[in-house]
Formats: structure tokens, C-alpha cells, sequence
């Protein structure tokens, strides 16, 4: 038997020796087995579990009698060997029970309980016939407790000798050995696992689904022991019914403005397409991925059989709504900046299907924000997205004041977790009318900018985690040309940059880095507007600095930004159970320079250091970090104190 929760083989076990016996009627004692047959033992099943071929186990004898009430203590020897331990004394009548005061009957009732767990855990992993020896010790001072000292000794291990997989006498599907044998996850030769066994069993109907067989009726194994030669045969029934294609995709329930044009664009398959399992969960994963369902039920509905063989499967799709709005709040902080208040309402199906509109306000010490979007996902293919924003932006920030009014549009290739691309992208047009002030030239009045830019980005991923990665890199680039009317003068420019980061795990620890160049080509940094030159410091690139806190300053200490930038950082990540939470600690240096020319010097570099914690939840890590400049400067910090959301790269 196996224990622990997994459910045995639900087949006939049976000896070899086939010497018939007479059934008894079911209120008579126990029928006695012919002359010369094995003798079988009859444990208890554990809940869920059924009987597993077993023979004899022998015992060194009765355990000793006690008088009266005592307290005892366990000790095991011979499972910790088979990896056995920690299940026994999860399962152990002596064991979760020790401490307590016992009488002999209670004793002697545990210790014939653990001996047959003992059996049932051995023949889990193939070990039959085995010895438990249980001796009691009385203790050697008043008050002491008694000592149960169980000594196990493994029985032989049986092995598969023979594996066949057959259909049943009505089946209508073809010969299922060369799919179905490689499915099971044992061969000849294999232990008689009965956790191994099961788990195959427990997989099977699912992985024949996957490889196209929907509808795969799978019968209950038949173990063949033959204890003279320690082996088992193992016979397999299924019926691999016809191999499926795709077919219609039918929705009822909250439809939430779905067509079948636009359902057909969540399937990563197309009528006629090899059915596949995994595909069936994905479009159900992707369903609950819009917000929109509280419930989604993808179910394989048996259709037509058609001229080649193929059994056309449909999709029943079922759903529940979710509710519809929402509404966030952030609080954040950081020394440079401040606290920081932003909140939103949006409506994910305004406009349907899925075309969310937000509304979202910040109120913070240095920015102030008024924007309104729409937002339509799975625009004209899956997780493509058409965004149309528009709205008022202030800061008051050391290096400039601005006051703007923008509108952007934008078609995004996103990733999400379910489905982690490696290429995505972003296209778009925006046009912003800007009044802004170079705090670093305070002879320069207030100057009003017309600019139209044309954003665009690309990044490749192999890492292996959208919020939290471990191993992997990530390299993105992102170009904007842009044109500005500044005092009935018009000029152009192009700014790029050029972002790349690498994970590499070492036993429990991650290391990261990150490099991030920039270079605006085609103006001086003078006649850009503030807000569009490059500036480094701050929790999002070189911490222990405010922000704009690195890179040329005039004579007032005000950042005067540049043409080009350099930015990196190094992290060692170290993640634990502690307190009974997921938390993780972070060791890091950080590096930047920020330049007037077009092409960074990589000269003059600003160094900052911290550690920082991290606590990890569902939607991504929360990032606590402190740091401090190195070779720290008049007006620089002393130490810089960062809260936000997700890692730092």
C-alpha cells in the first residue's frame, strides 16, 4: 500500500499461483488458503487507498508488556536510508503521539499500527517481506521515560518484468503500445513504485489528451506478483478513441461582448488543428486573464468523425462574470522625491470586448497627474493591445518646471505571464504641447514646445520569469524621433537607448546585472526641452542619489541633464522563508554618469551602495532599498530610502 495521500493502482493485484479457492459466505470466518500458497496479509487501507500486492512480513516478537501509564519516546532506524522517515512520522500512531502518557493496551494498539504503516511504506517503493524489530526499554531513573526503539530492515525489492499495453475487445481506436508506453513513466526493469505507478496512472488520461486523444478511456491496470522470481507483470488497457482536431468554439454565460471573430483570437489553434490539451487550458487561462470572467469552464465536446479517421472536438466554453470596475490606490516614498499618492478607476469593459477605460490621479510633492486612457486588448491578435491616452502632467522637479498637455497612441506586442513572449514591441505617435522652465539657465524665460515624436521599442526576453527572474537575460532598445517648435523655430533629433540585463543563480543565490546606455544625436542639450534630455538618480537608476541628483549641475547645484547617458548596477539576491513569510534580502552597487555630448564618455562615473529587502506576493515582489552615495559629495544624501513595487531591474 502507499500511504501519505496517493492513491494506489485501482487494479486486480493477484499472486501467480492460481490454485482456485472457495468463496465463503459473508458472515463466516476467514477461508484457509490451499496447502503451499502464499500467505497474504490484510491491512487496513489507508483513506483512499486500495489493496496492493503484498506477502508475508516477519516481526522479532511481541512487543514488551508495561504496567500502568507511562510517558515514552520513538526512535526509528532504517527508513531515514529509504527516504521514508519523514512520512512515517507524519502517519505514526507512536510517534505524533509521543510525550503522552500511555497504558499497555494503548501501547501495544500504536505499535501494531506503525509496524503495518512500516509495511505499507516499504512496499510503496518495492520493498516486500520486511522485518520491524520493536524493543522497549524501561527508564533508568524515576519519572523517566520509556524508550520504543523500532529497528527496520528493508525486504527484497520486485521489479517489472514484463509491461503491455493492449485495447479492450470494443475498442474503437488503433493500437495504443507505442503512444501509450512511453506515457506511463515505468519500463521493465523499473521497482514496483507504487507512487511511481500512480503518479503515471494519474497523468495518463491528461498526456494522452495533450498528444490528441480526447476522448481516451483508460481502464484500471491489472499487477500480476510473482513472489517466487521477486518480479510483476503489468497489463494496460485503453482505448485511444479516434485522434481529435479542433472544432467550433461555443461560449454561454457572461459572453462580456465576445464574438466568435473575437474569441477565435485568444486560440492559439485554428479549426482543423491537432487537438491538443494544452491548448484547451491555454484559451481557458487566457479567458481569465482578461479580468473580465470569474469563472471560465473549457470543456472537449465528442463531434463528427470524419473520411480520414480524425474525431472533430469541440470546445464548450461556460463563464461567469467578474465585476467589471475597479478601483486602486498606491502610497509611495522615496527621499528625493517624496510621498507619492496615485489612484484610478477603470472600467476593463467600457467599450466592448475588452476595451478598458482608466481614469488615474497623482498627487505627489513633485508631480501632479490627469490623464484618461483606452485601452484595447487582444487588438486584432492576441495580447496586441491599441492604447489612446491623453491628459495634463506638472512637475517641479531640481532641474526644470513643466507644465504639459499630451495625447499618445500606441500598439503594443505585450507579454504576461501566462504566455512570456520572447520578442515584444511598441509603436506609437505622440504630440504634447509643453511649457517648461531650464532651471540650470534662469536668464532662459519660460519657453512653450510643440513636440511630435514617434516612439518605438523592442526588447527580447529569455529570462525565466516575467516579475522575478532568476536566470536569463533580457535586452531591449527604443528609439524616439522627434520634432520640436520651440519660438517659431523648429528642430530635430533622435534619442536611443540600449538596455540589457543577465541572471545567473548560484546555489540559493541569484546575481543580476544591468547596463543602460543612451545619446541624443541632431540638437545641443540646450535647446531641448528639459524634460526630454537624460538625467540619472533615484530608485530606478543609480540609488543612494536623488533623483537627477547625478550627472553636470551649474553653479546653482541644479542638474542641468545631457545628451547621453550610462547607466549600471550589480545585485546579489538571496530569497528565504522567515516569520512565516516569502522574503528576500538584496545586496547591490549602482553606477551612472550622465554627459552633454551625443555618445557617452563612460568617464566620472558616481557610485552609490545599499542593501534592501524584498517581500515577494502573488502580483511581484514589494522592494524596500537603502543606499548611500560612495565618495559622497557637499548636498548629496547620506542615505537614500526607496519603496516601490517589483525588482529593480
Amino acid at each position: 500500500m502507499l500511504v501519505s495521500g496517493v492513491v494506489l493502482l485501482a487494479g486486480a493485484a493477484r499472486a501467480q499461483d492460481t490454485t482456485p479457492v472457495a468463496a465463503a459466505p459473508p458472515d463466516a470466518g476467514p477461508v484457509p488458503m490451499p496447502q503451499g500458497a502464499p500467505q497474504l496479509e490484510d491491512f487496513a487501507p489507508l483513506p483512499g487507498n486500495v489493496a496492493w500486492p503484498t506477502v508475508e512480513t516477519t516481526t522479532d516478537g511481541e512487543p514488551v508488556e508495561v504496567a500502568g501509564d507511562v510517558s515514552y519516546m520513538v526512535a526509528v532506524t532504517g527508513l531515514a536510508e529509504l527516504g521514508l522517515e519523514t512520512q512515517f512520522r507524519e502517519l505514526s500512531s507512536l510517534w505524533t503521539k509521543r510525550g503522552q502518557p500511555a497504558n499497555l493496551a494503548q501501547i501495544n494498539r500504536r505499535t501494531t499500527e506503525d509496524r503495518d504503516l512500516i509495511d505499507q511504506l516499504l512496499r510503496s517503493i518495492g520493498h516486500y517481506g520486511g522485518n520491524t524489530a520493536v524493543a522497549l526499554t524501561a527508564p533508568v531513573q524515576v519519572g523517566g521515560k520509556t524508550s520504543i526503539a523500532m529497528t527496520v530492515t528493508a525486504g527484497p525489492i520486485y521489479t517489472f518484468d514484463s509491461i503491455s499495453v493492449v485495447a479492450p475487445a470494443e475498442a474503437i481506436g488503433g493500437d495504443p503500445l507505442g503512444i501509450v508506453k512511453p506515457l506511463l513513466g515505468i519500463k521493465v526493469g523499473d521497482t514496483v513504485d507504487a507512487a511511481r505507478v500512480n503518479a503515471g496512472q494519474d497523468a495518463i488520461a491528461v498526456k494522452l489528451a495533450d498528444a490528441g486523444y480526447a476522448f481516451a478511456v483508460v481502464g484500471k491496470p491489472d499487477i500480476v506478483i510473482d513472489h517466487a522470481t521477486r518480479t510483476a507483470t503489468l497489463l494496460q488497457t485503453i482505448d485511444l478513441g479516434k485522434p481529435g482536431v479542433h472544432g467550433a468554439l461555443r461560449m454561454s454565460g457572461a459572453l462580456q461582448g465576445f464574438d466568435d471573430k473575437h474569441l477565435a483570437l485568444l486560440a492559439r489553434f485554428k479549426p482543423g488543428d491537432p487537438f491538443t490539451d494544452a491548448g484547451r487550458d491555454d484559451l481557458r487561462r487566457a479567458l481569465i486573464h482578461t479580468g473580465l470572467f470569474g469563472t471560465v469552464s473549457v470543456r472537449p465536446v465528442a463531434g463528427a468523425i470524419q473520411a480520414d479517421g480524425t474525431q472533430v472536438v469541440d470546445l464548450q466554453i461556460t463563464t461567469e462574470a467578474a465585476p467589471a470596475r475597479t478601483i486602486a490606490a498606491s502610497v509611495g516614498y522615496s527621499t528625493g522625491q517624496g510621498i507619492r499618492v496615485e489612484g484610478s478607476w477603470t472600467h476593463r469593459n467600457l467599450f466592448q470586448p475588452e476595451g478598458a477605460f482608466t481614469a488615474r490621479v497623482v498627487a505627489a510633492e513633485r508631480e501632479q497627474v490627469l490623464t484618461g486612457e483606452i485601452r484595447k486588448r487582444n487588438f486584432r491578435r492576441r495580447d496586441q493591445s491599441l492604447t489612446l491616452r491623453g491628459g495634463f502632467t506638472a512637475e517641479q522637479q531640481d532641474a526644470f518646471d513643466a507644465t504639459t498637455v499630451g495625447v499618445l497612441a500606441a500598439i503594443d506586442r505585450e507579454s504576461n505571464i501566462i504566455w512570456q513572449k520572447p520578442i515584444t514591441y511598441s509603436v506609437g505617435v505622440e504630440l504634447l504641447a509643453t511649457r517648461q522652465r531650464d532651471r540650470s539657465a534662469p536668464d532662459d524665460p519660460n519657453n512653450t514646445y510643440f513636440i511630435l515624436a514617434f516612439p518605438g521599442a523592442i526588447t527580447w526576453d529569455r529570462s525565466d520569469d516575467l516579475l522575478n527572474p532568476s536566470k536569463g537575460f533580457r535586452l531591449s532598445g527604443r528609439v524616439s524621433p522627434e520634432f520640436s517648435l520651440r519660438s517659431g523655430q523648429n528642430f530635430n533629433y533622435v534619442k536611443l537607448q540600449v538596455d540589457g540585463s543577465v541572471y545567473q543563480p548560484f546555489g540559493d543565490f541569484v546575481l543580476a546585472g544591468r547596463m543602460h546606455v543612451g545619446g541624443i544625436a541632431g540638437a545641443e542639450r540646450g535647446r531641448i526641452a528639459p524634460d526630454r534630455r537624460f538625467y540619472a538618480g533615484g530608485g530606478g537608476s543609480v540609488r543612494g542619489y536623488d533623483y537627477q541628483g547625478v550627472g553636470p549641475q551649474d553653479a546653482e547645484g541644479s542638474p542641468t541633464g545631457g545628451n547621453s547617458l550610462v547607466e549600471a548596477s550589480a545585485e546579489v539576491r538571496y530569497r528565504f522563508e522567515a516569520f512565516g513569510s516569502d522574503l528576500g534580502v538584496v545586496g547591490f552597487v549602482d553606477a551612472g554618469q550622465v554627459y552633454p555630448t551625443s555618445l557617452p564618455k563612460f568617464t566620472d562615473l558616481r557610485y552609490g551602495v545599499g542593501i534592501g529587502l524584498r517581500y515577494f506576493t502573488s502580483f511581484g515582489p514589494v522592494r524596500i532599498d537603502i543606499a548611500t552615495p560612495i565618495a559622497r559629495r557637499e548636498g548629496e544624501p547620506r542615505a537614500a530610502f526607496y519603496v516601490s513595487i517589483g525588482q529593480a531591474f
